[in-house]
């Protein structure tokens, strides 16, 4: 082997990264993934909560038109706004953004309430999210 060879080999062999570099990259990268992960998933809850909300908006308007089609009279369940030929709302539209049913209750003969059980997904809890103030009653 002639020098210039021998020079080629020690120039490689120290072009590589050391054990220690490669570590503290590597936590580098765990630590911004980790700051990511928490970031997004915070995120992800508030879009969450939107959709659900905008859902509950897009049910009420179909209850809406319910009482329109029916001398303002209020339907017995959700599941009536998805029968028929021309349903007023297509049934896999009836559950949150967590996959979950709302819950539908009559105030009276006009009003109604509905509620998603929220992030927690447990009803009565402090994050249910519903179309109406649940100090508010009557007719």
């Amino acid at each position: 082997m002639n020098e210039k060879e021998r020079e080629q080999i020690e120039r490689a062999a120290k072009a590589g990264f050391t054990l220690m570099e490669v570590m503290v990259a590597v936590m580098i990268v765990g630590l911004l993934t980790a700051l990511a992960v928490t970031n997004v998933g915070r995120y992800m809850r508030k879009a969450n909560i939107t959709a659900t909300q905008q859902q509950i908006e897009t049910i009420s308007n179909a209850i809406t038109t319910y009482q329109f089609e029916h001398n303002s009279k209020l339907p017995d369940t959700l599941d009536v706004l998805t029968e028929g030929d021309d349903p007023i709302i297509e049934k896999g539209n009836l559950k949150d953004a967590w996959g979950n049913d709302f819950q539908f209750e009559k105030l009276g003969k006009k009003r109604f309430k509905l509620t998603s059980s929220g992030p927690d997904e447990e009803f009565g809890t402090d994050d249910d999210i519903s179309n109406i103030d649940t100090d508010k009653k009557g007719n």
